[in-house]
């Protein structure tokens, strides 16, 4: 819910201002004077400001300055009843977004107030990696089981009203490639929240020192180096969608705090004092078998519970009979024409072998494969040797995991050295996590002290 504070001495006008804002769905704060909106402010910065030009305790211009110190992207829009140009030049020069002159016409004063709302939440996204570029495809793929996936995104999306209105919360689950940050962009492109942000977050990639500023921003001084205040990730996303990503490898105080954000719809700053609504949508993936995790006690079952409103579920390329030939086709174009390249075909040879092949990357891998042909091989057919694709037939003493997350084993005859299988699971993990302990931890549902230990022991500490 976007936040409005209102600083005008006359009772009547500023009781008149509260009910036509509140009624539109503003979190909307009054004071007449100046030490008493100084006293809101510091409590609670507004995502936009009324502010009268002559107070009783001295000038809205005073008042202007010190709200543009604590957030120079802060929207005022000044009101006087004494209005001249002089005045509206110095307003302009010392940082406000617009004037308007009393008496008040509510009409225009409304639409001032979306404007400079919306230019914010602009700001605030495009400084937040908004929208990974064009708008979502449809989810490709001829399969009985793609059809059935594509009704059921697009019956989520078209239950989903527009801001100011509860948005259902939906769950995405699928293996790693499958799919779940399309469908995602894809759901919020085709809801009623589309013109609002979309904002992603790979909660396994965010520093564990850093994770909670980031989601839930920071007032001036929270700490050290906390120059100015910051918004977070779900006041970035007021209005829109935010889509929390590996939501399954958290830790169990951050899901604490994400269902109180769920439930609740409201967000503390660190260093606040009181907590700010937000009106956001939110879509969660994971390729974690989270039942499993609740019954191990290392996900919270009444989160669980929140996130399970609309479960959909990512069926791996696999279970999509003949998609890996209709994707590979259309990753093959795409890349050929982003690199500048003759269109090129598949060979039958080809098709028969992408087919046939499992993917256990997913689309992920496909896209990839295609990718990869495109810059290493000329042929055209492309025949199946330029694929590279690894034998169908995984090689002695495999491990893998099934779709349900049981870890499978291919012993072999000659037995596996337990040391060895340990290294290499902190080695992948490690890679897969970047190099980040704490992120690679929560891949293997370890505690980080529990990591460097096993690091320690097998010399994997630099």
């Amino acid at each position: 819910m976007p936040s409005l504070l209102i600083v005008e001495d006359e009772p009547v006008l500023a009781q008149n201002l509260v009910k036509a804002f509140a009624g539109q769905g503003f979190d909307v704060e009054v004071a007449g004077r100046i030490a008493d909106a100084r006293k809101l402010a510091a409590t609670r910065l507004p995502d936009v400001a009324l502010l009268d030009f002559r107070l009783p305790d001295g000038s809205g211009l005073d008042l202007l300055a010190a709200l543009v110190r604590e957030d120079p992207e802060l929207p005022v829009i000044m009101m006087t009843g004494y209005g001249s140009v002089a005045d509206a030049v110095r307003a302009m020069q010392q940082g406000a977004r617009d004037y308007v002159q009393k008496p008040l016409d509510l009409n225009e004063l409304r639409l001032k107030v979306e404007q400079a709302l919306r230019s914010r939440r602009e700001r605030r996204e495009i400084s937040y990696y908004r929208g990974r570029g064009a708008a979502p495809g449809d989810i490709l793929g001829e399969s009985t089981t793609t059809q059935r996936l594509r009704t059921l995104v697009a019956r989520i999306a078209q239950m989903t009203p527009g801001a100011g209105a509860p948005a259902p919360t939906v769950l995405l689950l699928g293996e790693t490639g499958s799919g779940k940050g399309h469908t995602a962009r894809l759901l919020h492109a085709s809801g009623g929240r589309r013109s609002g942000p979309f904002i992603e977050v790979n909660c396994t990639a965010l520093p564990e020192n850093l994770v909670e500023a980031e989601l839930f921003g920071h007032e001036k001084g929270a700490f050290t180096d906390a120059k100015a205040a910051h918004a977070g990730l779900f006041e970035t996303a007021d209005g829109g969608t935010i889509f929390l990503d590996e939501i399954g490898h958290v830790t169990a105080p951050l899901q604490s705090k994400f269902l109180n954000v769920i439930e609740e719809k409201v967000v503390r700053r660190i260093g606040a004092t009181a907590g700010r609504r937000v009106d956001v949508q939110v879509i969660a993936a994971t390729s974690r078998d989270l039942e499993a995790a609740v019954r191990l006690g290392e996900f919270r079952e009444d989160l669980f519970q929140r996130l399970s409103v609309a479960v959909i579920r990512i069926p791996p390329l696999r279970e999509r009979e003949g998609d890996a030939v209709v994707l590979a086709r259309t990753f093959l174009a795409d890349t050929c024409r982003r690199y500048g390249q003759p269109l090129r075909t598949l060979s039958a040879a080809a098709v028969e072998t992408i087919a046939r092949y499992p993917w256990p990357g997913n689309v992920r891998e496909v896209a990839n494969t295609m990718e990869r042909v495109v810059l290493f091989s000329d042929e055209n057919p492309l025949p199946a040797e330029d694929l590279a694709l690894p034998s169908t037939v995984p090689p002695e003493g495999a491990i893998r995991v099934s779709p349900s997350g049981e870890v499978l084993i291919d012993f072999p005859d000659g037995g596996l050295s337990l040391e060895a299988v340990e290294r290499a699971l902190l080695v992948r993990a490690l890679e897969k996590a970047g190099g980040n302990q704490s992120a690679a931890a929560r891949l293997l549902g370890i505690s980080r002290d529990t990591l460097r230990y096993r690091m320690e022991k097998y010399g994997l500490v630099e």
